[in-house]
């Protein structure tokens, strides 16, 4: 019968790998797990053996071709008759065994593996020389929201250690749901971290600040400062004042910010419209509002936003990275307030000096990081001169 010779799983990183040379020529007797033909992934090459032995009856791909996980590359004519060749899984329930080669090599004109197909890719292993995932099982992780990788933390029942839906099940059957809550939080994070973002940083005196907070009206926060100064440097022309849908910027007529709420699973950012045009009492007025109704489950507006303003500094923490989200361009983040050292010139004496750590994450599509610094230092200077505000 034709047993097919598949191309194996090499790690589960590597969803595919192109020929370089065959070993053995069509009509030649081979043994089991002689080395049948050379194959290259992105970072090894590698050979692939026979599952078994018998007559090497067809190669079906020649040297240069890249192949996905699963995809046949031989059939061999092995004793016992003729009978169909399995189409999802390899023949004998395994995928066949790929041994290292000792020299490093690449062909002449070899195909670029940097790109991946990602359908082909659905194809592949639990880890090593594991079994081929079947249609069931593969239609299970889908379900689940499950990745190829977790497989690698599920232990099999099937044959040889295969993993099976079952084994899914039971797997699932031992954690705990997430709540609709934090599930949002999560396909957010993913769905922002799909975007280069870039993180930096710069210390701000808070002395002027912390004084002049004790003469406005509600005693306003450091997050109602930062909201207040972030709102003025965008509207002053800053290119990140913008939204990117596709390969246009859209440019908002009023800044528009939304503010981190920690609640019991999860965070919300509610938003606060028109910011660079509320002074600093009704700026606070109205977060502590969102952030009561926010915590209590009655968030009126999570809509659009340019960007969002996180004070981790409730939290004891002088410095973080927090992310935007998907549809906003930045996120300032503000840490704890601490003592430093701070020199004197007039009395030629240490004095002591209150200061935090500003954090800006961005979207380096929109802008580089001298626009997204300048904007830093002008929320710095603003905060530094809260009579600004």
């Amino acid at each position: 019968m034709k047993l097919s010779v598949r191309m194996p799983q090499f790690g589960e990183s590597a969803a595919e790998a192109t020929v370089v040379a065959w070993l053995v020529t069509p009509g030649s007797q081979v043994a089991a797990e002689q080395e049948l033909v050379e194959v290259q992934t992105e970072k090894s090459l590698l050979t692939v053996a026979a599952p078994a032995a018998g007559i090497l009856a067809e190669q079906c791909a020649e040297p240069g071709h890249k192949l996905a996980v699963g995809d046949v590359l031989a059939y061999l004519e092995v004793a016992g008759g003729d009978s169909p060749v399995p189409s999802d899984v390899h023949d004998i329930g395994t995928a066949p065994k790929a041994k290292p080669l000792a020299r490093p090599h690449r062909p002449h004109g070899a195909t670029d593996l940097s790109s991946r197909d990602s359908g082909r890719a659905a194809v592949r292993a639990a880890s090593g020389e594991s079994a081929f995932i079947s249609p069931r099982v593969r239609a299970k992780l889908l379900e689940s929201g499950l990745k190829v990788s977790d497989l690698a933390t599920i232990p099999g029942s099937g044959a040889d250690g295969r993993i099976t839906a079952e084994d899914i099940d039971h797997y699932l059957s031992q954690g705990e749901a997430m709540s609709p809550v934090r599930q949002a939080v999560a396909n957010a994070m993913t769905r922002s971290w799909t975007r280069p973002l870039a993180t930096i940083a710069r210390p701000v005196r808070m002395d002027a600040l912390l004084a002049h907070r004790r003469t406005v009206e509600g005693r306003p926060s450091a997050t109602i400062y930062c909201m207040r100064a972030l709102a003025l440097a965008l509207k002053a022309g800053n290119p990140l004042a913008c939204r990117l849908f596709g390969n246009r910027l859209l440019t908002p007529s009023t800044i528009d910010l939304a503010v981190a709420v920690e609640i019991t699973d999860g965070v919300l950012t509610p938003v606060v419209r028109k910011v660079e045009s509320i002074d600093l009492a009704k700026l606070t007025t109205m977060v502590e509002d969102v952030i009561a109704k926010g915590r209590d489950g009655r968030v009126s507006d999570a809509g659009d936003a340019v960007a969002t303003v996180s004070n981790y500094g409730t939290f004891g923490l002088t410095w973080a990275t927090p992310i935007p989200l998907p549809g906003q361009g930045l996120i300032l983040g503000i840490g704890a307030v601490k003592n430093v050292p701070d020199w004197n010139p007039a009395t030629k004496s240490w004095d002591r000096a209150r200061e935090s750590e500003l954090t800006l994450t961005f979207d380096h599509r929109i802008a580089d990081g001298g626009v997204a610094a300048r904007l830093l230092h002008h929320v710095a200077e603003l905060l530094e001169h809260p009579e600004k505000l």
